[in-house]
């Protein structure tokens, strides 16, 4: 009975804690539609009168587009893009409170739910018509889906393949997850009596992700994967340097090979502006940044580090395969903006802030029962 009312009082509370965060967002900011919003919403009307996109890239992009072209032709408007934001959005919550309170306690999942509810910039985004929202909780509930699987089977096959399909027209970054999915289920289930279901679903999302991201590559429109070296961008579209840089490029840079030929070929210049995107990308903090927004920041995630480095040791230990996929997905987002540049506004880090704390989540647990238990 003391069981089931906990469970109850910790929906509820963090039931009520996501309201405030998210009414409180709408209540400042209302609907934003300004900046970057205006491209997706110019894209929907396109949509609408001609039936295609005006580029090939905005189909990496076409859940959103889609969403607000409904939004358009509707009665609701723009207000059924942010009801879909927040209702995959608590979504994301809830199954972040069941998958950690199996793992760990249930007080555990509701501090983990409160944790990422006051990522405060990941859930600002809820309120914005981006692609963002949608594709943090998106990836949320895909990875939790995949770390709860215990048995695979071809269900689970079908669904992972439409979920990675479904992500990767989000954002182009949902590619990125194919390669720690691929891994994960190579290594986790290769025992298993469906092992030659295993190891093809591994073998056609590796062939696959490689067909994909060459495509997305050279997909045109805003993307030119060469600019960010020849002015030297740590920040995407902040260039560093007056003048473009001598660099040795191929006639079709936009793809696998360009990028690799580049980097065989200008590994210096690689490199020091590799070192450069890494300190941006985990250390945070934005030059245009007020001093309290980069406190802000610090206090947020930095904590998350430090409780990540004893993680990492308590699912070496006790989920190995969870390790290999949570860190499968930092390492390929932290190489993507190693061989891009980062965002403006964190947003490469936001996606993978989820999976820094629950990196940390061993050592959050053990805080907690130490805070409360009795003395």
């Amino acid at each position: 009975m003391t069981a089931n009312r906990n469970h109850t009082l910790y929906l509820v509370s963090a039931g009520i804690i996501w309201l405030i965060i998210q009414a409180a967002f709408l209540l400042s900011h209302g609907i934003a539609l300004n900046g970057e919003p205006s491209k997706y919403i110019n894209e929907a009307n396109h949509f609408l009168n001609t039936g295609s996109l005006s580029s090939s890239n905005f189909r990496l992009y076409f859940v959103e587009i889609l969403l607000i072209a409904l939004a358009i032709k509707s009665t609701v408007g723009y207000g059924l893009v942010i009801a879909v934001h927040l209702i995959v959005n608590l979504g994301a919550t809830l199954m972040i409170y069941t998958f950690v309170s199996k793992v760990f306690s249930e007080k555990t999942g509701f501090f983990c739910a409160i944790l990422f509810l006051l990522n405060i910039p990941l859930q600002e985004f809820n309120v914005y018509l981006q692609t963002e929202s949608l594709f943090y909780s998106f990836t949320i509930l895909f990875s939790l889906y995949l770390l709860s699987i215990q048995n695979f089977t071809y269900k689970h096959a079908i669904f992972i393949l439409l979920s990675i399909a479904l992500l990767s027209i989000t954002r182009p970054t949902g590619l990125l997850i194919i390669p720690p999915t691929f891994l994960y289920l190579f290594v986790r289930f290769n025992r298993s009596r469906y092992k030659k279901l295993q190891l093809s679903i591994a073998s056609v999302l590796f062939i696959g992700f490689l067909f994909l991201l060459n495509n997305a590559l050279g997909s045109g429109g805003e993307f030119d994967f060469m600019l960010p070296y020849q002015y030297e961008h740590i920040i995407c579209g902040l260039p560093t340097i007056d003048q473009p840089a001598v660099i040795k490029t191929t006639s079709n840079s936009n793809s696998l090979y360009g990028i690799v030929y580049y980097v065989a070929n200008n590994m210096g210049q690689f490199i020091k502006l590799a070192c450069l995107k890494t300190v941006a990308f985990l250390g945070l903090f934005r030059p245009y940044y007020s001093n309290a927004h980069n406190i802000l920041l610090a206090v947020l995630f930095y904590p998350l580090y430090i409780a990540a480095i004893p993680g990492c040791k308590w699912w070496y230990t006790n989920r190995p395969y969870m390790l290999l996929f949570l860190t499968g997905m930092i390492v390929v987002t932290w190489s993507s903006v190693m061989i891009t540049c980062d965002d403006w506004h964190n947003r490469f880090f936001l996606s993978i802030s989820f999976y820094v704390l629950i990196l940390g989540l061993p050592a959050i647990h053990n805080l907690i029962k130490r805070l409360t238990s009795p003395k």
